[in-house]
Formats: structure tokens, sequence, C-alpha cells
């Protein structure tokens, strides 16, 4: 009888311990992966953006992460020199949830071949241009914050550069100085203010 309950004695300790060993187990598995950086788990997102000057103007943007501190984005959508695409690569300083980001890009805007009529107002005699095409260096500088669930916002704020010179020809009227340095301002080279609301993806 003692061997019986010394046996029974020893498979109980004996399944106490296996439980406890794949507990401490999964545990650490699940410990080591709240470790890892949000980017790390969710390398890839979509967003909404809408901004002057900004990756795709009002439009929708894509993000890849190839490492917790490199992101490169790509967007399409609409602006005031038509249809415009943009690529981005982007450092983040930390691989934290919210990091500071700079970046460098490259913007086109496909203009459009039709004439836009400006109405006349006390100052201004109607007139009609076009818009070039209109290719932008950008750099900017802000924030972007990534939560653990996946919600995903960026502010960034710079400038992009016209690289053609004028984008646009009048094609009837004759626009005032002052009208002009508006459509250089609304249409040229000038500052960036972005704001990008999105959803990032696990791996």
């Amino acid at each position: 009888m003692k061997k019986i309950n010394l046996l029974i004695v020893i498979l109980l300790l004996f399944g106490f311990q296996s439980v406890y060993s794949q507990q401490g187990y999964t545990a650490t598995k699940v410990f080591g992966k709240e470790q890892l950086a949000v980017r790390d788990l969710r390398s890839s997102a979509i967003a909404g953006s809408i901004g002057w000057n900004g990756l795709s103007g009002v439009g929708v943007s894509f993000r890849i992460y190839p490492t917790t501190k490199v992101g490169v984005e790509a967007g399409l959508g609409l602006a005031s020199t038509g249809f415009k695409l943009g690529v981005r690569g982007k450092y983040l300083f930390s691989d934290k949830n919210f990091t500071p980001v700079v970046g460098a890009g490259f913007l086109y805007g496909t203009g459009s071949s039709l004439d836009i009529t400006y109405d006349a107002t006390s100052s201004q005699p109607e007139y009609t241009y076009q818009v070039k095409a209109s290719p932008f260096l950008q750099i900017v500088g802000g924030f972007e914050y990534m939560s653990n669930g996946g919600f995903l916002i960026g502010f960034d704020a710079g400038y992009a550069a016209l690289l053609n010179g004028t984008n646009y020809v009048i094609t009837s009227g004759s626009p005032t100085k002052e009208t002009l340095t508006a459509m250089d301002i609304a249409l040229g080279s000038g500052i960036v203010l972005d704001i990008t609301i999105g959803f990032a993806f696990g791996r």
C-alpha cells in the first residue's frame, strides 16, 4: 500500500510539474511577444490623408515598415495640381508607439488640359488657365503614433519645392500681379501640412 501511495504522489508531482512547465513556457512566449516593438507586429498600414502639399492631397496612402525605424509610404489622391501621386521614405527616431519622424519624398501632380475659369471680381477680370504637370521634392518632420491595436495617426510639416518653375499657363485674360502671386502660392512651392489617420495590420 505504501508503494502504491508513493507512486501516486510521484505521478501527481510529475503532473503538476508538467503543467507548471507548460504555463511557464506559454507565459514566456506571450511575455516575449509583448516586448516586440509595435511596428514589428504591425508592419503595414492604410490611411486617409488630407493636407496642403502633402503626400496625396486629399486621398489615401499605403505604408510599410521594413524595420521598426524605417517607413516607406505611397499615396494617391486629388490636389490643386490634379491627380496626385507621391512616394516618401521616413526615419522614425524611436521604436515605441509614439515617435518623432523625418522624411523626404517625390510628389507628382498630373495637371489638367482643361481650361479653369476664374470668375471676375471687383479687382480682377475673368481669366482662364491650365495646370501643367507638377513634380515636387518634399522634406518633412513630424510625429507618428501607432497603438497596440493598430490605430495610426500622423502629422507632417515641411516644405515642397516645385521642380519645373511655373506649373500653369494663362490661356485667356490678364491676371493681376497679386492674383499671379496667389496662384504661385496655391500651385507652386510652399509649406507642407499633412494629417494622416488609418489602421496598421499585423504580420
